[in-house]
């Protein structure tokens, strides 16, 4: 993976499987934030961008991205999202700082764009560094468009870095399409200040200096990315009838882990917050969740445990608490139900999938007004399995978040 000079976190891999045949490693591409606020990897359409204006669009928003490539190598970039998304989007390379006054930039030619029965389009751009190459840092700016009414808060995506390249090669029902980007880049020399990208440590080595867990501007839960295991989080275990509870918390490359192999039991993690969130334009749940395995369907005998669930417990403005049966759930699960019986807030997903979730928590009725906690709760019997590689809670505008009131 790759780490950022400025803000010491891993950056997303691609959220579903990458379809290749041959072995590449898949590197991580970093996000940079965007001024004071952060909205990993989602576009913000309701402000400027953080560079005040756009290459191709009048109004548009940007994703700024770092990576590390070494001079004389050929890589695979990728790109993906939505299959149904339909506005104007661009992709760019620049060999160093993007308003660096020399600053120069390549266009990723994006067309015509197969679509597979996939619900994603992926594109794949063939590239290469010069062996006379001066620097190692690559930038790479996504642009879109704005004005866009079907898509609330933003343009969920994915970018990826493969070496060596992927092997072009029909990927029908994938929706990957193959193009040609651009041939012996040139990336300016680093000097003095300059963001530096650090590789990760090497398969089978320990890592001496794991990152420091950390909070996106705006983000109210602390390692969300759970890169300092579950540090801020306690555990939540319980025991289903006379039988030991075996669920288990362990993290790894993707994330938290939740599994059990009982009758029915239930655990997770909570992380206890209380925080102050009056008066927020918005509160945005996000998380990157994956059911593994789910052996028996729906959501539990009474429709009210998953795999997976998120839960927000908070207070309203007229004093009312939203906790334990009443807080807002969201329940991931991948088999349906055998009953017609709908199962209550919950989100089918499709099995050993990545699924980005997304909810703006102040549209909910009543709104909340203090935030007490979040929690990660799995089920299921008689074994079960689910992955979160990251969740946050990102306000949005209002006043300062306090904590304690």
């Amino acid at each position: 993976m790759l780490v950022s000079w400025l803000i010491p976190i891993a950056s997303s891999l691609a959220s579903n499987p990458v379809y290749v045949r041959e072995s590449v490693e898949i590197m991580r591409v970093v996000e940079l934030p965007a001024g004071s606020e952060y909205y990993h990897r989602v576009l913000p359409f309701d402000r400027r961008s953080l560079l005040d204006r756009g290459f191709y669009f009048g109004h548009a928003f940007h994703a700024v991205y770092l990576t590390r490539v070494l001079p004389g190598r050929q890589y695979t970039l990728g790109f993906r999202y939505a299959a149904n998304w339909r506005k104007r989007v661009k992709v760019m390379l620049f060999d160093r700082w993007l308003l660096a006054s020399q600053a120069r930039h390549f266009t990723l030619l994006q067309g015509p764009i197969l679509r597979g029965r996939s619900d994603q389009v992926e594109l794949r751009w063939q590239l290469s560094v010069s062996p006379d190459s001066p620097g190692t840092l690559l930038y790479i700016v996504v642009e879109a468009a704005d004005a866009i009414p079907d898509y609330y808060g933003g343009f969920p995506h994915d970018l990826f870095l493969a070496w060596p390249p992927i092997e072009s090669r029909n990927e029908m029902g994938h929706g990957v399409t193959y193009l040609q980007g651009p041939k012996n880049l040139m990336l300016a020399e680093q000097v003095p200040g300059t963001p530096v990208v650090l590789t990760n440590i090497e398969p089978g080595k320990p890592d001496s200096a794991p990152l420091p867990a950390w909070k996106a501007p705006g983000d109210l839960i602390v390692n969300g990315a759970f890169t300092q295991g579950i540090q801020h989080w306690s555990s939540i275990q319980s025991i289903s009838s006379s039988k030991q509870q075996m669920a288990t918390f362990p993290v790894g490359p993707d994330g938290l882990v939740l599994r059990g192999n009982e009758n029915e039991p239930i655990a997770g993690v909570r992380q206890q917050l209380e925080l102050n969130v009056r008066g927020a334009a918005r509160l945005m749940l996000q998380a990157r969740v994956k059911i593994v395995r789910q052996i028996r369907p729906g959501s539990g005998k009474k429709a009210d445990i998953s795999p997976l669930s998120i839960s927000v417990c908070y207070d309203d403005a007229g004093g009312g608490s939203h906790c334990g049966k009443e807080a807002y759930t969201r329940r991931f699960y991948s088999l349906e139900p055998d009953s017609q019986k709908s199962i209550a807030n919950g989100q089918r997903i499709p099995a050993g999938e990545w699924f980005w979730f997304m909810q703006d928590l102040m549209r909910l009725s009543p709104s909340p007004v203090r935030i007490r906690s979040v929690s990660l709760l799995a089920a299921g019997w008689p074994e079960w399995q689910s992955n979160i590689r990251e969740i946050h809670l990102i306000r949005h505008g209002g006043t300062n978040v306090q904590q304690g009131e």
